[in-house]
């Protein structure tokens, strides 16, 4: 699960790495404008479908200006986590005829639950609900779609793009937020509760479902430890971790409680671990990316 989940949120990885390395974001695979090999796609990184909210998938992707692309090949199967079996692979194409050239050129797609599940199959039972509100949906969720993209150029030439596009099966909190990190260590800098660690740290994550009510994140600035974040049917929120040391809650006040708020969307956890000179500890702000 924790595998599939870290694939599942790559852009989160990026915006990670750019917090800990302390440097400038630099993407090393986009192309010199009308260099010869060209073919670049910047599509959406995960879209969760959320069940009871979502009309629909709403997907994008951008050609950057560049050496003309004729038409981008997009393909996509069903994956089904419960057993990890995949669905038969589809795909279409849209046309870019070139417009590239003289400037980046961008697509939406938006898919219903029926586009979505027209003409997938799986090899086995259980098969995808007929509709996004049969009473059996709940099983699904964590599922997902993978979209990827391959540029056919005006010369001929086919481009297969490495990045793709995830569309989960999601519960009414899975999304992109916005992150406000506050990490106060005791002896690296800083002063609890007003200064913490190189500052207010801000940060683009993924939610990821994994049941109706659960969704996994990244534990601090570790892409190799994860939380899960709980709410119930109450709003009430629990965090657990994969990693034995860490704790929730605030050590120092017992007032700073996990909480959602249905109404913004926002969510606030706290959390903390302990290292040899004391508790090292988190305040995390999630706010709905829009």
């Amino acid at each position: 699960m924790k595998n599939i989940f870290k694939r599942s949120i790559w852009v989160s990885s990026v915006f990670l790495l750019m917090f800990t390395m302390n440097s400038c974001l630099q993407n090393t695979d986009l192309v010199t404008e009308n260099a010869k090999n060209g073919g670049l796609v910047v599509p959406s990184g995960l879209v969760p479908y959320k069940l009871g909210v979502s009309p629909a998938a709403e997907i994008s992707f951008t050609v950057p200006k560049g050496a003309p692309v004729k038409t981008v090949k997009v393909s996509y199967y069903y994956m089904r986590m419960s057993d990890t079996v995949a669905s038969n692979t589809l795909s279409f194409d849209v046309a870019i005829d070139g417009a590239n050239a003289t400037e980046a050129v961008t697509k939406n797609l938006s898919y219903t639950w029926s586009q979505l599940i027209a003409g997938i199959v799986l090899p086995s039972a259980p098969q995808i609900p007929a509709t996004d509100v049969d009473p059996t949906i709940a099983a699904f969720i964590g599922d997902y779609w993978e979209f990827s993209y391959t540029s056919i150029m005006e010369d001929g030439r086919e481009i297969v793009n490495n990045s793709t596009t995830l569309v989960s099966i999601a519960n009414f909190f899975a999304g992109t937020y916005n992150v406000t990190l506050l990490y106060f260590h005791p002896t690296a800098g800083g002063t609890y509760p007003t200064s913490a660690y190189g500052g207010v740290r801000s940060l683009k994550l993924d939610l990821t479902p994994t049941s109706p009510y659960d969704c996994w994140t990244y534990f601090g600035v570790w892409t190799d430890n994860m939380i899960n974040i709980h709410i119930d049917a109450t709003n009430a929120v629990t965090i657990t971790f994969d990693r034995a040391d860490g704790v929730s809650g605030d050590p120092y006040d017992a007032t700073n409680l996990n909480t959602y708020d249905p109404a913004t969307g926002v969510i606030q956890i706290y959390y903390h671990y302990y290292g040899a000179s004391g508790p090292r500890i988190f305040w995390e702000t999630f706010t709905p990316k829009q």
